[in-house]
């Protein structure tokens, strides 16, 4: 849960002002130069982390509440702070157990926290508040354990109060007391109309030490939606990671405001990778920003192919978020440490201390990069260059320590990948797919023979889940009905197959439909007549096709889905497929998916461990080379309704013929990841 809260209202709010100053005070002495504001740990610091101890069970002042609950309260106080927040060290809080903080005055407030916003090591940290001093109120309900609750420090921010529109009800703005360049461009104006999915990614983080910069949500092929989160790493302090603020959506809604909602913080990240040498940290955020913040994980290129244009989106000077354009292509440039970098001036805005980290886009939507240094005033703009560590120098590395790609792409084979938006709206995106099995394949026809259907052994529930195949997205437990079965004519079932819907990373399987393959080669849905139909987000997609005993297929690249029907004939050769012509045969001038994968691996094997032979074999009793069986069974590699080892007609040959004819030992793969 991080810093998410349940909201509420404190219990301490509805007490006297006898009561409210009875609570105890722990007061820190006033900085000797609180202005005084330093570089250390990755830029320009907004404050200081000031260690505060405090027991909240035990120095707090305890009452009990007319409904019965019990309410304990400490008060903490660092003169001449603009801001703070409070880190716990030790948070292990009762069932039912909530926690408030709100400003001295009770006028502003965060929670309630509870048990859930534990961190990974017991800890927990909070969003900033306005003013010197901080109100800590936990909430028992009646006589439970009370759990602990322990404060170890404080960051005292040194900016002026934050400015508080008075007409705009959440008041929990972080503003620093001074904005950032007036040249820069706010996130939400007309130039920045076309990167408002990209912005939802980028993310400014605080840290306890008064340090912080900014990073962005990134894209993985492996699980979408994985909280990675791209920063650099000369903004990385290797200390309570897991008391980190990270701030999203922190912006303008106008084009050239300077207030924007600060309520919308997750807390806590654990490192994952770093390299000083390339300026990568690659951070996990410990809990999946909700549904409700509307983030955005960004797509990336790793192929080091130059942005012809890009832009930064940032946080300069913990300011609200800000876009910089450069229209030009970008050059290559090693700095003095061997930092591989994106180079660039730029002609429109520009980026200053804690636009470290902020990421480099390039003109297709992709991070290639991230701020790394250069910053500039609106003088210097267009001629003083900024330098942007490249996303491609940090993708390989000695080790998954210090290398992107292990927890990016883990199969280290996508140059590309798109972003990822977990709030898109679903919607229906027909697909319709001709394709050939080359078991009942009839050269002379042009059609597939029906010899199941004809026989009546084609089930009326899909037969891949009791075979082991696993489905995703809703798919599997398809069944048609015995009408549709009994159509005959080019329209006749030949059998069942399943189609897959995979992401912009063909590794990554989003969801699958049972459907129905007809003589003619129409992949149709279960109705007989319909197109095979996907309830997911328009947008890039793998598509493959499967069948029980074939070989699968898949596109060499991904299709663009939308409510419209996508029609893709994979018989004629107009479809690109991973492996090309190997990935098919041809018979006469059709393409037909590969028969024999018995025991479905993925591999044609005639000998040797796993082989398909021997299931044939198997299936007919295992004793006598010419029995046969009929029935519906896998082992029945051309669908004839009959299993057969020897003879006319066998299923075994058509396996020997697939690996080459000649050599027993060799095998034959599909092409799906």
């Amino acid at each position: 849960m991080a810093q998410i809260s349940v909201g509420g209202t404190p219990a301490g709010w509805t007490l006297d002002a006898e009561e409210r100053a009875a609570v105890p005070v722990f007061a820190l002495p006033a900085l000797a130069d609180p202005q005084e504001l330093t570089a250390e740990g990755g830029g320009f610091r907004y404050g200081i982390q000031r260690d505060l101890a405090v027991d909240v069970l035990r120095d707090g002042l305890w009452s009990q509440l007319p409904d019965g609950r019990r309410l304990g309260r400490v008060l903490l106080h660092s003169p001449g702070a603009a801001m703070i927040s409070v880190q716990f060290d030790r948070w292990e809080l009762a069932a039912g157990g909530q926690v408030f903080l709100y400003d001295a005055a009770g006028t502003r407030s965060i929670g309630a926290f509870n048990a859930t916003n534990r961190g990974p090591d017991g800890t927990m940290a909070t969003e900033l508040l306005p003013g010197d001093s901080v109100v800590v109120e936990y909430v028992l309900p009646g006589l439970v354990r009370a759990g602990e609750l322990h404060i170890a420090s404080i960051t005292h921010a040194y900016f002026d109060p934050f400015a508080r529109q008075a007409d705009h009800e959440d008041a929990r703005d972080f503003d620093p007391g001074y904005q950032s360049a007036p040249c820069h461009i706010g996130i939400n104006c007309p130039q920045a109309a076309a990167w408002q999915d990209e912005k939802r990614a980028v993310a400014m983080f605080l840290r306890p030490d008064g340090g912080g910069c900014t990073g962005v949500l990134v894209n993985n092929t492996q699980t979408p939606g994985r909280p990675f989160f791209n920063m650099a790493n000369h903004c990385y302090v290797p200390t309570n990671t897991n008391q980190w603020v990270f701030y999203f959506n922190y912006e303008s809604p106008t084009c050239t405001g300077t207030v924007g909602n600060t309520s919308q913080t997750m807390t806590g990240a654990t490192w994952r990778a770093g390299n000083y040498f390339t300026d990568l940290c690659l951070m996990e955020l410990n809990t999946v920003p909700p549904s409700s913040y509307n983030v955005y994980y960004a797509g990336w290129d790793r192929s080091g192919a130059v942005p012809q244009s890009s832009v930064v989106i940032q946080h300069p000077l913990y300011d609200v978020k800000k876009i910089s354009f450069n229209n030009d292509p970008s050059t290559s440039y090693t700095d003095a440490i061997g930092v591989n970098c994106w180079r660039g001036n730029w002609d429109l805005g520009l980026v200053q201390a804690v636009s470290s980290g902020g990421p480099l886009f390039d003109q297709n939507g992709r991070v290639v990069g991230h701020m790394y240094d250069g910053a500039q005033v609106c003088s210097t703009a267009t001629s003083i260059p900024t330098d942007c560590a490249k996303f491609s120098g940090y993708w390989d590395g000695a080790n998954a320590q210090q290398r992107a790609r292990d927890w990016l792409d883990p199969s280290n084979t996508v140059q590309q990948l798109n972003g990822y938006d977990p709030n898109a709206v679903p919607t229906n995106l027909p697909v319709r797919i001709k394709a050939f099995l080359e078991g009942p394949f009839i050269a002379a026809t042009g059609l597939m023979a029906t010899t199941l259907r004809n026989n009546g052994l084609v089930p009326t529930s899909e037969p891949h889940t009791a075979l082991g195949y696993v489905h995703a997205g809703g798919g599997g437990g398809e069944s048609t009905t015995g009408a549709v079965l009994g159509v005959t004519g080019n329209n006749a079932v030949v059998d069942w197959v399943v189609v897959e819907l995979r992401g912009a990373a063909d590794t990554a399987l989003i969801a699958t439909r049972s459907a129905l393959l007809q003589a003619d080669g129409d992949v149709v849905g279960t109705d007989g007549t319909s197109a095979v139909v996907f309830n997911q987000p328009a947008g890039p997609y793998y598509l493959a096709l499967r069948h029980r005993n074939h070989l699968g297929v898949m596109t060499a690249g991904t299709v663009a889905l939308s409510g419209t029907t996508t029609v893709l004939d994979l018989s004629n050769g107009s479809v690109a497929l991973k492996g090309g012509s190997l990935a098919t045969d041809q018979v006469g001038t059709t393409r037909v998916l590969v028969a024999g994968d018995v025991v479905r691996d993925g591999v044609l094997r005639y000998t040797g461990g796993g082989n398909d032979r021997d299931a044939i074999l198997t299936r007919i009793g295992g004793v006598i080379p010419t029995a046969t069986v009929s029935g519906y069974f896998p082992e029945d590699v051309n669908l004839d309704g009959v299993v057969s080892y020897t003879g006319s007609n066998n299923d075994r040959d058509i396996i020997l013929q697939n690996i080459g004819g000649v050599v027993p030992t060799a095998t034959r793969s599909d092409y799906l990841p």
